[in-house]
């Protein structure tokens, strides 16, 4: 277990995965959610790439500071990271708030970023589409249950579109070992609410692409498109049928197109 110190004495849980000899590239995840959540994905993509996983502030195995959190403040972390970690230069996937925190990497870290890849996120903003009343809602409800298993039942419908009883007995168990820190996920939900970039992102000149699914109703697909109109020469790429979570759900195609989008010509 690795651990890199913060200022304020907040700690930041890395691990590093697959081949040593290969592409680095750093995975960064989304709202409430450590990197035990990226699961069958890891095994997908280690034999290509020499994967730096991280634990958001707030969550997993990293340290829960006072809120609230910024995304500029949370770049900073995956860049100490990437530092302690000796990776001088990296691609990006982040997903959801993970895509976000990647958006502030790349705008002000931008020559450690080599391609970058935006999972179900949004640029913020007015001009951000926004979730129905019905899933903030369920969203409030699943971070208030009492129990781990009634809040994954609550979000289940939101971010997975096809959920086994295997993968559900998984949400379960993940929840159990890592329960929701209240403290840590209004943190980042201050950082997801003050994440507005859209005017920024013109500056950008790092091959991007853009992934969603066209079922998410938690980060609605037509921020992806806002996100598409304006990092020049960004690429689209919709999965039929996926929600919010989508590399729990489809991690055999996702880590497809990552391998061909990060390692093609």
């Amino acid at each position: 277990m690795s651990f890199v110190e913060r200022p304020g004495g907040c700690r930041i849980y890395y691990e590093l995965a697959g081949d040593a000899a290969k592409p680095p590239l750093v995975l960064v995840r989304g709202l409430a959610r450590s990197a035990r959540y990226w699961g069958p994905l890891v095994p997908e993509l280690a034999p290509a790439f020499r994967l730096l996983l991280l634990d958001n502030r707030g969550v997993g195995r990293s340290d829960t500071p006072r809120p609230p959190y910024t995304c500029g403040q949370l770049a900073d972390d995956v860049i100490a990271v990437m530092d302690a970690a000796k990776v001088d230069r990296a691609h990006l996937f982040g997903m959801s708030l993970g895509g976000m925190i990647a958006q502030h990497v790349a705008l002000t870290h931008g020559a450690r970023i080599d391609r970058l890849v935006l999972g179900c996120t949004s640029p913020g903003g007015k001009r951000a589409l926004q979730p129905s009343l019905r899933t903030r809602l369920a969203l409030l409800r699943s971070a208030l249950d009492g129990t781990p298993e009634r809040a994954v039942d609550r979000l289940m419908p939101i971010l997975i579109a096809n959920a086994t009883p295997e993968l559900t007995k998984e949400l379960y168990e993940l929840a159990r070992v890592e329960p929701v820190r209240r403290r840590g996920l209004f943190g980042q939900l201050a950082a997801v609410v003050r994440h507005d970039v859209l005017d920024r992102l013109g500056s950008l000149d790092h091959r991007t692409l853009v992934v969603t699914g066209d079922a998410d109703t938690l980060i609605p697909p037509g921020n992806s498109a806002l996100l598409v109109n304006a990092i020049p020469g960004a690429r689209l790429a919709v999965l039929p049928g996926a929600r919010h979570d989508f590399t729990t759900d489809r991690p055999r195609e996702v880590a497809r197109l990552l391998r061909e989008f990060l390692l093609g010509d």
